[in-house]
């Protein structure tokens, strides 16, 4: 049974366990970077919400010897938790005075999601793409985010340009940045806290920081937020060497402390993508630079030239 055909028997027997006042529905989900996931919508009928119920790691226990009516119990049981309680929730949606304070962004590779960038209103950044996304906390929904989309615009009535004016304005404070410095990756590595003398040997010898934000997803984008980079760059009197460590993060080096060459370093990222970070979750194969004076990002050793301010 290939994870289609579980899907499809999942369907089935869901909706028969949990009866014809729901609605029970196999699909495919793309994720980031084209990954696709595989999951159950289930809705109560009367209600215009159904929660998605992602089946993957189902379909490996039911691989691993789990019985499938074990797993379509444990199906029911995590709808149960999460059902809504109403059927509304996403009316602040339809009034743009009331998504625009909720407003911020992300950052994604442009050829990887190319197809699923046609119908959004990004923008363009180097080999990148910032999709605006609105957050929301809803008694009915959970909490969660929606992508805006170009039909959105439509519906509030307004250009790119405008919505792209409060991502900006509301970014900071919907995902505030988290700017971590070496000793604390490091805590994080081994479990152990390090003691004074070592973080500040660590911060002198390396200065090596983390952008994300504070939820620590979708973190990269924070190294995009205004004044970010340049008041980093500032404090450290360099430029700035940019490792896309992933989509949720980013690795700062400053640029002189560091003799290393930037093929060397980009044939590194390129490694450690393909070897230790999950496809949904790589942004880039790319080095980029933050130039202090021009106040730019490049992208390092490009052929043609190409920047982001």
């Amino acid at each position: 049974m290939n994870i289609k055909e579980f899907g499809i028997e999942m369907e089935k027997s869901v909706k028969q366990a949990l009866g014809n006042r729901f609605e029970v529905n196999y699909t495919e989900v793309q994720k980031n970077n084209g990954v696709m996931y595989h999951a159950l919508g289930i809705r109560k009928c009367g209600q215009n919400i159904a929660p998605t119920i992602y089946i993957d790691s189902l379909f490996d226990s039911y691989n691993n010897g789990s019985l499938f009516n074990n797993l379509v119990k444990e199906v029911v049981r995590i709808y149960n938790i999460h059902a809504p309680k109403g059927s509304e929730g996403a009316e602040f949606y339809q009034d743009f005075s009331q998504v625009a304070d909720r407003l911020f962004f992300k950052a994604v590779n442009f050829e990887k999601n190319r197809d699923k960038l046609k119908d959004v209103p990004y923008k363009r950044a180097l080999d990148l793409a910032l999709v605006p996304l609105c957050k929301y906390k809803s008694s009915e929904l959970g909490d969660g985010v929606i992508t805006v989309q170009n039909s959105h615009l439509n519906l509030w009535e307004i250009t790119s340009d405008e919505l792209w004016e409060n991502v900006n304005e509301n970014s900071n404070r919907n995902a505030p940045v988290r700017i971590t410095g070496l000793f604390e990756i490091m805590e994080k590595i081994t479990g152990q806290q390090l003691s004074i003398d070592e973080i500040g040997q660590m911060s002198d010898a390396c200065g090596m920081y983390v952008i994300t934000n504070e939820q620590g997803m979708y973190g990269a984008a924070a190294a995009f937020y205004p004044d970010v980079l340049k008041s980093l760059a500032d404090d450290m009197e360099t430029d700035l060497f940019i490792i896309p460590s992933s989509v949720h993060e980013v690795i700062i080096l400053p640029d002189p402390n560091f003799g290393m060459d930037v093929e060397q370093i980009r044939s590194m990222i390129g490694e450690v993508n393909e070897t230790a970070v999950r496809e949904e979750d790589i942004l880039s194969d790319n080095l980029y630079v933050y130039d202090r004076e021009a106040d730019r990002i490049f992208i390092a050793g490009a052929n043609e030239e190409r920047s982001y301010a």
